[in-house]
């Protein structure tokens, strides 16, 4: 339908001029009866990050493992864990209001989970590779996410990225305590984290600033 607001009257045409007086026809706009659904469409976009993620880590594990040993049995172990992790946030997400709260929630007990496997069984797998890989997983995601949000994610999520600042500082303080044995996944994790808090300090430090402010009541 289109609508002269000279004549205030609706007319079902093609015609762009108003058949009485000649006046510019206006397009009307129609109103959804069903509003979009915003939480089930960020949480499709952020199981593409997942994915996204997952495969990436996969694929470059298995490139790294080839060109050590030339076999991909410790990589098995990685996409079996990105895999459950996956599946795992996928049921998940249906029914989760504050998403990204969670996700980095879920991080630090994976983390923690990690951890307690390690002491149990000193098996250098978790602390070479399983923990490293959950730190540049949780990097990524916050990443992209960020890249979304932009300022938004600093402002509403500051809390989120200061858990993961954290948490990516776990695999070196793990490489400082001897013990791991394969550093390499460790050393990438920590230097993503420093060139994001370079970003995140030279583009958002009057955000960075103000949230700071708001935590310490300066």
């Amino acid at each position: 339908m289109k609508k002269c607001n000279k004549c205030n009257i609706k007319f079902n045409t093609t015609e762009t001029i108003c058949p009485l007086c000649q006046n510019k026809l206006e397009k009307e706009s129609i109103d959804k009866v069903f509003p979009t659904n915003v939480r089930l469409k960020t949480n499709a976009i952020i199981l593409k990050c997942l994915l996204f993620i997952s495969l990436a880590i996969s694929i470059i594990a298995g490139a790294i493992e080839l060109y050590i040993s030339n076999n991909l049995y410790y990589c098995l172990f990685i996409i079996g864990g990105l895999f459950t992790n996956y599946v795992f946030l996928y049921f998940i997400l249906k029914n989760k209001e504050n998403v990204l709260n969670f996700f980095g929630k879920c991080g630090v007990v994976l983390i923690l989970l990690s951890l307690i496997w390690y002491i149990a069984t000193k098996n250098t797998i978790i602390t070479n590779f399983i923990i490293p890989s959950i730190c540049i997983f949780e990097l990524l995601f916050n990443l992209i996410t960020f890249i979304v949000l932009k300022r938004n994610y600093v402002v509403n999520y500051f809390n989120l990225i200061v858990l993961n600042v954290l948490l990516l500082i776990v695999p070196l303080i793990l490489i400082l305590l001897n013990c791991t044995t394969f550093n390499l996944l460790s050393y990438i994790c920590f230097i993503l984290d420093i060139i994001v808090l370079i970003g995140l300090i030279i583009f958002y430090f009057d955000d960075i600033k103000t949230e700071l402010n708001k935590i310490f009541n300066i």
